[in-house]
């Protein structure tokens, strides 16, 4: 049963990320991760990254955690960053965030998450310097 539902896990994470699989079983000692899907790509190829495959890529995860600790209701910049990706009042607005909330602190995490992901349509991980010298 267990080979049997890590076969098919292996098998739906790879169809998600564009991967080839084999309907073989899969060694848990031979499993690797797989590279960011999200890294280093031109703009149209940004856009065919859905939200669902942004929003669990390592580099994603990276930045939440060193941006704010996943803590949507984060402030920082004495004031001039908010939220969970630390964000300006100039990136809120140009991506769509006042439809939420006046400021991303007061928005939730996903209306956030949203936010920053058409950010990274539009610019890559350019507004985030950590991710420039992340290794996922």
């Amino acid at each position: 049963m267990t080979k049997r539902t890590l076969t098919s896990t292996t098998l739906v994470l790879c169809a998600l990320l564009g991967f080839q699989a084999s309907a073989s079983p899969v060694s848990a000692a031979i499993v690797r991760t797989a590279d960011d899907p999200t890294r280093d790509l031109s703009k149209e190829q940004r856009k065919k990254i859905s939200f669902e495959v942004w929003v669990a890529a390592p580099t994603t995860k990276f930045l939440k955690k060193v941006e704010s600790h996943n803590n949507c209701k984060s402030t920082g910049g004495k004031g001039k960053y908010q939220g969970t990706w630390q964000v300006n009042a100039g990136f809120w607005r140009t991506y769509g965030g006042l439809k939420y909330a006046s400021k991303a602190s007061k928005a939730t995490c996903l209306q956030q998450d949203l936010v920053a992901y058409k950010g990274w349509l539009a610019r890559g991980w350019s507004p985030w310097p950590p991710a420039k010298n992340f290794k996922p």
